[in-house]
């Protein structure tokens, strides 16, 4: 999952743990400092997580997007503007779904250095469900 904030960032960034805090073995990426793309406004905060939960990967989306909700986030806070946050599922194992609900693997991944450099850092020799390399080979070839 990829999370983000430039509105309060260090302090949503902080809050949305707690939030996430119902999911079993969470690992946390290292926070990282991106300016704010198509749009003026704050640098962003971002890292990604992982985790082990019972939900369907439709649940999850439904939860996160309560949990986007419940922390301020509102319709206009889409697209290229500030956000209070941003939860994205962009993985669920090796599961592929790309249907009106779900892209997983998120295309986020290889579009954005934000969500793969942290995504390289806690699952470097994991492999991307449908590109056969592993993060840390997809990020060097991509971003480097």
């Amino acid at each position: 999952m990829s999370i983000g904030s430039n509105i309060d960032a260090s302090e949503n960034m902080e809050a949305v743990k707690a939030h996430l805090s119902i999911f079993d073995e969470i690992r946390y990426s290292s926070i990282y400092i991106t300016p704010a793309e198509g749009f003026e406004g704050e640098d962003f905060l971002n890292c990604v997580c992982n985790f082990r939960t019972a939900k369907s990967p439709y649940d999850l989306r439904k939860f996160l997007k309560g949990v986007e909700r419940d922390m301020g986030r509102t319709n206009s806070q889409k697209g290229m503007s500030s956000r209070v946050i941003d939860l994205d599922l962009i993985l669920f194992g090796d599961l592929v779904v790309n249907d009106s609900e779900l892209e997983i693997p998120s295309a986020d991944i290889e579009k954005y250095k934000f969500v793969l450099e942290p995504l390289a850092e806690i699952a470097p020799d994991k492999f991307h469900p449908t590109l056969n390399k592993s993060f840390r080979q997809l990020f060097e070839s991509i971003f480097r």
